[in-house]
């Protein structure tokens, strides 16, 4: 997809970059680069390309985690409304209510952790991560806790 580098071709979906300041490596055949003058070692260069590029099919996934986070937290909210409206096995419809909560945070701190994409990546694949729906699902699912540790007994 991109030109060649000292003599083979490169393979990977996304562009040569310089590893201390992003400059585009494209056509660039010398062991330095030509805006910073860093030594490139060019299978450090292409592991980086190929790192990103993982990342952001991670981001990608992550994303679809994060959609689906807050139906999870709603089934949680109903186990433990549910099960303490109908003052039957309270205690059961608390620890689902927790274990989907458990599950909602989670499917937020995937986004959070998930690698920063660098601003020459996001310029080859625009995949945004999903911050304000993670920071929202990890709400929920705090929320849900309290609600299943702190509401009241009937």
């Amino acid at each position: 997809m991109y030109s060649k580098y000292i003599g083979r071709d490169w393979s990977e979906k996304l562009p040569p970059v310089c590893p201390k300041c992003e400059y585009n490596l494209t056509g660039i055949s010398s062991e330095q680069c030509p805006e910073c003058g860093k030594t490139i070692y060019w299978l450090d260069v292409q592991s980086n390309a190929r790192n990103v590029y993982h990342a952001l099919n991670q981001t990608e996934d992550y994303n679809d985690l994060v959609d689906v986070g807050p139906y999870v937290g709603a089934a949680g909210t109903f186990f433990v409304l549910v099960f303490w409206i109908a003052r039957w096995a309270d205690g059961l419809g608390r620890v689902i209510g927790v274990v989907l909560a458990m599950l909602t945070i989670a499917s937020g701190m995937q986004i959070l952790r998930s690698k920063r994409v660098p601003a020459w990546a996001r310029d080859v694949v625009e995949v945004e991560p999903k911050y304000i729906k993670a920071v929202i699902n990890i709400s929920f699912g705090l929320a849900l806790i309290a609600i299943a540790i702190f509401l009241p007994s009937l």
